[in-house]
């Protein structure tokens, strides 16, 4: 698989050389790293992006990272970018080279197996659904609006309970009567 090098050590090796030219040009690349032309160009896009560079018309080809029709591009360092390379120190002598394409990850010791699962969260005895069900066991049962007051659930929520423990193994009967439907737990599963 083919390499490539490291946009960020690309970007702070062309901060450190220019830092240290005249005019603060950031192109034509220090000679070990001219090989990347192409990632060279990319990283100098990056860093007046970042503000780290400001673009100016260059004449010369070598001078410049991007071309239209009529002019060419080339950029110096900004006194931002002049602050990064004197922060971030020394440059790297060569860039870190990483696979040019994306792929699988290598199988390190942090890739080598997922961690295990958290422990399930125990539900609470007194919650929402408890609470249905404890109304639903009362003699008198309850409607659906009972049940939407109680727990604070929208209906199609309080269907979805209802639908819920019946595939739990609830048997839960439904009696119409002048006000609505009301409900009741007829057999526990």
């Amino acid at each position: 698989m083919a390499l490539k090098p490291d946009l960020e050590d690309l970007q702070l090796i062309l901060l450190t050389a220019a830092a240290k030219t005249e005019g603060g040009s950031i192109l034509p690349a220090p000679a070990h790293i001219a090989q990347y032309d192409v990632h060279v160009r990319e990283a100098v896009g990056l860093l007046v992006d970042r503000g780290l560079a400001d673009e100016v018309n260059v004449d010369e080809p070598e001078m410049s990272y991007r071309a239209d029709d009529e002019n060419k591009f080339g950029a110096i360092i900004s006194e931002a970018g002049r602050e990064t390379a004197e922060i971030s120190g020394p440059a790297p002598d060569h860039p870190e080279m990483k696979p040019a394409r994306r792929g699988r990850k290598p199988v390190t010791e942090s890739t080598a197996a997922p961690p295990p699962p958290a422990a399930p969260i125990p539900k609470l005895a007194g919650g929402k659904q408890a609470k249905v069900i404890q109304m639903l066991n009362r003699k008198q049962g309850a409607s659906l609006d009972q049940i939407m007051e109680a727990t604070g659930w929208l209906a199609h929520s309080a269907r979805a309970v209802l639908s819920g423990l019946r595939k739990k193994g609830y048997e839960i009967d439904r009696t119409t009567t002048p006000k609505g439907s009301v409900y009741r737990i007829a057999k526990a599963g």
